[in-house]
């Protein structure tokens, strides 16, 4: 038999709370019986309601930018991403990059890369590197290790940013912690309507690097 629902399937679930319900409301009746009168509780009743209307607005303000940022990149076409090899998806990157105010942006992917594809200065100064991936499935958690090993070894200091095409699996999601920004498929289209960008992270711990 399926489980009750609205209130008389609350109230079934929930019966043997009632008790402390019934008691509860009472008491909120008796207090307010005896306060009504007095200037704290309207106060109090006053604060209570524009919390409550704060908190509406901010969460139908958050629900509309959820709403409107899935329309974005239902609408924004991939597929020339999805084109690209893996040299091309390096360039589209770096000219993202340039477009948000960063400089020095050089691609630097090759056999003789470090573990890192882009470099570049961010608009506050610091050094980034770039990890880009082009791949038709989801970045496992090995490859993120390998980036963060590229980040406390030879580009320790700098600032890591992972950029893949096709997300990433949920063990890499865990692996990178707070250590590098990630940029799935679904930011990759913000990015590219251009109504968002990558907030990066804190400086990797380390000496501060150049590029």
């Amino acid at each position: 038999m399926s489980r009750r629902r609205g209130v008389w399937g609350w109230v079934r679930r929930h019966r043997d709370g009632w008790p402390l319900l019934v008691l509860v409301v009472l008491g909120l009746g008796t207090w307010l019986s005896r306060t009504v009168d007095h200037p704290m509780l309207w106060m109090f009743l006053g604060v209570a309601a524009l919390t409550g209307i704060v908190a509406l607005v901010w969460w139908v303000r958050v629900r509309l930018r959820r709403l409107w940022d899935r329309l974005l990149v239902k609408t924004t076409d991939m597929s020339g991403v999805d084109r690209m090899n893996g040299r091309e998806f390096e360039e589209h990157v770096a000219l993202l990059m340039r477009t948000c105010g960063y400089r020095r942006v050089e691609v630097v992917g090759g056999a003789s890369d470090g573990g890192v594809d882009v470099r570049a200065r961010a608009p506050d100064g610091r050094a980034v590197v770039v990890q880009c991936k082009r791949w038709r499935r989801p970045v496992p958690p090995n490859e993120v290790r390998a980036f963060l090993g590229a980040l406390v070894g030879s580009y320790r200091g700098h600032v890591g940013l992972f950029v893949a095409s096709n997300g990433f699996t949920d063990a890499a999601v865990q692996e990178a912690g707070e250590a590098m920004t990630l940029v799935d498929r679904h930011d990759l289209a913000l990015w590219m309507r251009g109504t968002w960008s990558p907030e990066l992270p804190v400086v990797h711990p380390g000496s501060a690097g150049a590029v």
